[in-house]
């Protein structure tokens, strides 16, 4: 199978890799330096001071999308806007993946006509140091819920990359929201390592109260709070992609994560304060981080 994969960074490495050992892929690169080093010296993923470096091909230009069996989307959500407007042919892809956080970009999907759209949750934990490298931090599972048409024949069986396929996208998305919604802005606010949520009584606090306003807006299923809670126990050594995001100064997506849940609240006319203030906090440090 031919796959595409629109995105250089930790989770477009992380996919062109392992998905190389089995398919032929194509990172579309945002610069010729990337796609150059791409092209001279393949993707490397480091796991457990392992190393294994994959084939790969690199373009910076996406006018051969469509000639792609499946189109990976793993860029920020911020940045769908204007990739979608700007990627030509993209509409004769026959099967496309979004890999964005929250929920925000659902709106953008809805006016697609690819044959088959699919939006996947990655619960894998990657940090891009270079390039062309890409260290394997957490081993999770990528979870692809059918948003209109058919799973693709993609193969879902690799070691330490399990793809599970589901039809019901909504419930996987919005699992994957909230326990982004509540660790997220508060360890990017704190300044802290996802496991300091759970080992500071007043940050533990903070977090059960975001937790109970967010659920009351957003659908969740029983065990909710224990399954955010183990994730930060899974990953307390972890640095989220929003405090990384602030400490580099980069826009975070907290539009597409607390912005969701307040446009949610809004729907319902509910008022969420906390959620509010972390939203405000969040969007202010990135203005200070521009100005920085």
């Amino acid at each position: 199978m031919k796959i595409g994969i629109i995105g250089g960074g930790s989770i477009g490495l992380l996919f062109a890799g392992y998905l190389a050992a089995h398919h032929q892929v194509t990172v579309y690169t945002r610069t010729d330096h990337q796609a150059y080093e791409i092209n001279q010296n393949g993707v490397t993923i480091v796991k457990q001071n392992k190393s294994i470096t994959y084939s790969v091909t690199a373009k910076t230009s996406t006018a051969s999308v469509h000639q792609d069996d499946l189109l990976f989307i793993a860029v920020k959500q911020y940045m769908l806007n204007s990739l979608l407007t700007e990627v030509r042919n993209l509409e004769n892809v026959q099967s496309i993946c979004f890999l964005q956080n929250g929920m925000s970009h659902i709106e953008l999907i809805k006016k697609l006509k690819n044959k088959n759209i699919l939006l996947g949750v990655v619960e894998h934990g990657a940090l891009k140091i270079n390039d062309t490298t890409v260290i394997h931090t957490g081993i999770g599972r990528t979870k692809l819920g059918i948003f209109d048409g058919i799973e693709p024949e993609l193969g879902t069986r690799m070691n330490d990359f399990l793809i599970e396929v589901h039809e019901n996208w909504y419930e996987i998305l919005t699992t994957k929201l909230i326990a982004n919604a509540v660790i997220n802005p508060l360890t990017a606010l704190y300044g802290v390592e996802n496991g300091e949520l759970l080992k500071n009584s007043y940050f533990y606090k903070q977090m059960k109260t975001l937790f109970d306003e967010i659920v009351s807006v957003v659908p969740s299923s029983e065990g909710m709070w224990e399954l955010v809670t183990t994730i930060c126990k899974n990953t307390e050594k972890n640095k989220s992609s929003m405090l990384r995001d602030i400490e580099e100064g980069r826009q975070t997506e907290i539009d597409s994560i607390l912005g969701y849940v307040i446009n949610e609240a809004r729907k319902i006319k509910k008022e969420v304060a906390i959620t509010q203030f972390l939203y405000d906090s969040i969007k202010g440090m990135e203005i200070k981080g521009d100005k920085g």
